[in-house]
């Protein structure tokens, strides 16, 4: 397995944080990427993603297709991203301040902390509901608020723990998650079937086809795309990185097309699965089942929660180190944590509503992502020969500079274009959002389309490779002393 061999086993705590990985450090092989990025797919909410889809106006096979599309695009462009880890042994947003600039940086990886943390946050509600649903099923009158607080409070710790050992650890763990999942979802799957049609009404629009293709690509692995880099940092250089790209791809993508391809089938089979799936997915996908099966559906549920929130525990900590904080990586855990608890117990039982604000959310941090995504695999390119300078992405007045303008201004202005060309249904977002609209665009099919996702990430890698050139900087040694360079995060006491 791919893990820090700074430790003797692949179960003990990794000690490392944001800082540089050796060649001597390295080992593991491309395939062993598979299971985390499979782990991110395996959750029975991608289900209702065909619903989603064909809610646009699209037959079965064409919203199965455009989700198919979205998925792939999305994990290619997350495994392009993890390239970087490879190559320069850096965590994703360190390795960004060559595009963006030591302190220039910190703006999408605040934005990218704040992303990661918010799906973590979706991740702990979505169970906490999953516990509630069940209960509510199983006894109409019990009272749900002791086990919704027993289910939230059991996802942030057992996510805490794993996050806490870190990566070597969660790579070994999300194959077993990934497994177990398989397995219930074998049955799931056995006891919808009679709920499936093929039936087609010859209904195909290419926007409704594009706005599926973002859609997904949105909610899938353009999610993820800021993490990339941090589970690839451990590679060997000599690895494959065809294999690389191949093996993280075909991990993100292949749980998704099966889920959301049974999705798409169901709500053919039940076209007013997609209205209830809207508000509450895991109920609308949990009541065909019968009385026996809604504890598995339940682990199902949580299994696939809590491979997600792993992920994204892990990641956010190395980016809330990047943006400066200068503590262990796992006190980062439990500020992460922390910041869960509390924001997903008012979600899970005090806020009014969850779907709208949460799609809102979902809408700018993937306008946002899509735009860094373009300018990160364009400086990735560009840097392929030349490769990361070790001294300059850990100092401000290293070779990459504090604020490199054309990082920082292209991804301001494809950021602002492509959050005029999203829509949110939510009262206090949406009217902020789709002002490059006509108002029949808007309200029509372009509107739903996601066309700022595809926008912002056109836009920011066009301008970027025109207006950027990258200057070779002397490479330094994996042994060689960093001068001028900021404290690293895991060797400041605490």
């Amino acid at each position: 397995m791919v893990g820090s061999s700074a430790e003797p086993s692949d179960w003990s705590v990794e000690r490392k944080g944001a800082e540089w990985v050796a060649d001597e450090e390295r080992r593991g092989k491309p395939r062993a990427l598979f299971w985390p990025w499979a782990g991110t797919s395996c959750n029975v909410v991608l289900v209702s993603f065909g619903p989603y889809v064909t809610a646009l106006g699209l037959d079965w096979h064409v919203a199965a297709l455009a989700a198919a599309v979205g998925a792939v695009l999305s994990f290619l462009l997350l495994g392009l991203v993890s390239l970087a880890g490879q190559q320069g042994g850096a965590a994703t947003m360190v390795a960004g301040r060559a595009a963006f600039g030591f302190h220039g940086n910190k703006i999408p990886a605040l934005l990218s902390y704040l992303a990661l943390v918010g799906w973590e946050t979706f991740s702990a509600v979505l169970a906490t509901l999953a516990a509630r649903t069940v209960a509510h099923r199983l006894d109409p009158d019990m009272d749900t608020a002791p086990l919704m607080v027993v289910t939230l409070v059991t996802v942030i710790v057992v996510t805490t723990v794993i996050g806490i050992y870190g990566c070597h650890v969660i790579l070994r763990i999300q194959k077993w998650f990934a497994l177990a999942f398989t397995a219930l979802s074998v049955v799931y799957v056995v006891l919808t079937l009679p709920r499936i049609s093929f039936a087609t009404h010859g209904q195909v629009s290419v926007g409704a086809f594009v706005g599926g293709v973002m859609l997904v690509a949105n909610t899938l692995g353009l999610s993820w795309v800021n993490c990339a880099a941090d589970y690839t940092r451990y590679l060997p250089r000599a690895a494959g990185k065809r294999a690389l790209v191949g093996w993280i791809t075909f991990g993100g993508t292949a749980p998704a097309l099966v889920l959301m391809g049974l999705g798409t089938v169901l709500a053919a089979g039940d076209p007013d699965i997609a209205a209830t799936a809207a508000t509450d997915p895991i109920s609308a996908l949990s009541a065909h089942l019968p009385t026996w099966f809604l504890v598995p559906y339940l682990i199902l549920a949580l299994v696939g929660f809590v491979s997600g929130s792993i992920i994204g525990l892990y990641s956010s900590g190395l980016a809330l180190q990047t943006l400066g904080v200068r503590i262990s990586r796992h006190y980062t855990v439990l500020i992460d944590a922390a910041l869960i608890a509390a924001a997903g117990g008012y979600v899970a039982f005090a806020a009014p509503g969850f779907f709208a604000p949460f799609q809102a959310f979902l809408t700018t941090t993937g306008v946002v992502m899509a735009a860094w995504t373009g300018i990160f695999v364009v400086d990735l390119w560009q840097r392929r020969r030349v490769g990361y300078d070790r001294t300059a992405l850990y100092s401000p007045v290293g070779g990459y500079g504090k604020v490199n303008r054309v990082g920082v201004g292209c991804l301001i202005v494809a950021t602002i274009a492509g959050l005029g060309l999203v829509t949110s249904p939510d009262p206090h977002v949406g009217p902020l959002l789709g002002y490059l609209f006509t108002p029949a665009a808007r309200a029509g099919g372009l509107g739903s389309s996601n066309l700022g996702v595809f926008v912002a990430l056109v836009l920011a890698s066009v301008g970027y490779a025109a207006l950027h050139r990258v200057s070779p900087l002397a490479q330094v040694s994996a042994t060689e002393p960093l001068e001028d360079r900021e404290p690293e995060p895991d060797r400041v006491p605490v």
